[in-house]
């Protein structure tokens, strides 16, 4: 009988035992896939090994806040777009409101404003107040990119296509273009990182100012729902806007 119990006893204090160490053990970390471009300073890129920038330490925070862990998946913006719109990914940034974004994702936003410019070499006699004043000039765009429904569809000037924002800008440095189109931000991140911001100016008109977005895929609406609040929350207490400002240039 004592031996009985004795065994009864041991295996109860394993069970508590094991019950405490359940107990103590760290909840499994949620992980959503987030997708972005992957050379898109200074919003989104790789720097010593780490995802860094302005939209991505925005689209970190907001994970944070609802205890989610972000796994990124950085590609070039074709292959952002794919993977969102086939729903491979949680979430993928940075998008402007259109139709079809509209139709393929949730868009959580805006969560700032950016300003989509031209910029032209330093000596350049170009000057721009409407789309008229681009008659005839070599504009460079990069694949995949929209810029406005007035540019993109404009027959007065020709877009020279490139891979990167980094090939449009070495292109307008050598004079293979006459301007590039872009954010201002990136544009003035590509001239500082390079060394050649008195080589070229940013024309002082926008092409326009356009509200960016984080969208998550339609399918996945219980996301897009907690995000939203995230969102909400971070920058009705100045969370977000503290970041867009500490990476201004």
């Amino acid at each position: 009988m004592r031996t009985t119990v004795r065994v009864c006893l041991a295996a109860a204090a394993r069970l508590l035992a094991a019950a405490l160490v359940l107990a103590s053990a760290p909840a499994r970390a949620e992980n959503w896939t987030v997708a972005s471009e992957d050379y898109f300073p200074p919003y989104n890129f790789t720097e010593r090994g780490k995802r860094t920038g302005m939209d991505t330490e925005i689209v970190d925070a907001m994970l944070k806040d609802i205890g989610v862990y972000p796994v990124h998946r950085p590609m070039a913006w074709p292959e952002v777009v794919r993977a969102h719109d086939e729903n491979e990914v949680d979430v993928a940034f940075q998008f402007f409101t259109s139709p079809r974004r509209l139709e393929r994702g949730h868009l959580i936003g805006p969560y700032r404003v950016g300003a989509t410019v031209l910029m032209v070499r330093s000596n350049s006699e170009i000057t721009y107040t409407r789309i008229d004043d681009l008659q005839g000039l070599r504009i460079g765009v990069v694949d995949g990119f929209e810029y406005t429904p007035e540019f993109d569809k404009s027959p007065l000037f020709e877009r020279v296509s490139s891979s990167s924002n980094v090939v449009s800008f070495r292109r307008l440095l050598l004079g293979r273009v006459d301007a590039i189109a872009g954010d201002r931000q990136v544009l003035r991140f590509l001239a500082d990182s390079e060394g050649r911001t008195g080589s070229v100016k940013i024309l002082p008109t926008p092409l326009a100012m356009v509200p960016r977005y984080i969208s998550v895929p339609k399918p996945r609406t219980d996301k897009a729902e907690r995000l939203q609040a995230a969102y909400e929350k971070l920058k009705r207490d100045g969370t977000i806007d503290a970041i867009v400002r500490r990476w201004e240039r």
